[in-house]
């Protein structure tokens, strides 16, 4: 997690695009979030950096969305409404409760099957042809239906970390992971404590000079 957004908007700790998506809101949890996703060119900028999309694919959504302003801004709104459910959902699991459903079959109806995949670098990504703004919400939700309907539901977590928020898959081995990252919000806390700790320190001194000289 970082106070830089565009930095923000390409650090994937969640372990599977659906939960990197709902973490497109930096310090979710804190009194200031900050909005990874504005518009509809951050959504392909993001799905590009998350490889969900081909870069074709990108280009030809980016010329569509640039002549249909309009519709892509409610093509937003939709990507928005879907990473509040898939928090929702995310929330539940983390606390061992069963996700809305019905809202999660909503969205899974609403999208066509997935297609062929195709290789994309070092990685594969299913070939969305480029043609609906809606495009970039479907990966993400053939993720969350993968992630649904196997063991992972069970081991989505959430960063205990201050002002964090982000969720992920648990993958550690005895399943004790309490922040989206080591490097990111595990440094930060750890960072903190120190400090609190050498403030500490530091006043119980203060305290114990003042009381020799009152002695003396």
């Amino acid at each position: 997690m970082s106070r830089d957004p565009k930095r923000a908007a390409t650090q994937f700790f969640g372990g599977r695009v659906c939960l990197d998506f709902a973490n497109t809101i930096d310090w979710r949890t804190s009194e200031e979030p900050q909005e990874l996703l504005p518009d509809y060119a951050a959504l392909l900028s993001w799905c590009k950096a998350r490889s969900t999309l081909l870069a074709p694919t990108v280009r030809a959504l980016h010329e569509f969305a640039t002549a249909r302003a309009a519709a892509a801004v409610v093509a937003m709104k939709e990507a928005h409404t879907l990473r509040s459910d898939i928090l929702e959902t995310a929330e539940a699991l983390s606390n061992g409760r069963y996700p809305p459903l019905t809202k999660i079959n909503r969205w899974l109806t609403s999208i066509p099957a997935q297609p062929q995949l195709v290789k994309n670098g070092a990685a594969y990504t299913h070939a969305v042809p480029g043609m609906k703004l809606e495009e970039p919400l479907w990966p993400i939700l053939w993720s969350l239906a993968a992630l649904l309907t196997s063991n992972d539901a069970a081991r989505v977590g959430c960063c205990q970390a201050g002002g964090c928020g982000w969720y992920f898959v648990d993958e550690s081995p005895n399943g004790s992971r309490v922040w989206c990252s080591n490097d990111a919000c595990g440094n930060r806390v750890r960072a903190q404590r120190a400090y609190a700790k050498r403030r500490s320190k530091s006043a119980l001194s203060r305290v114990s000079a003042a009381g020799r000289r009152v002695a003396s």
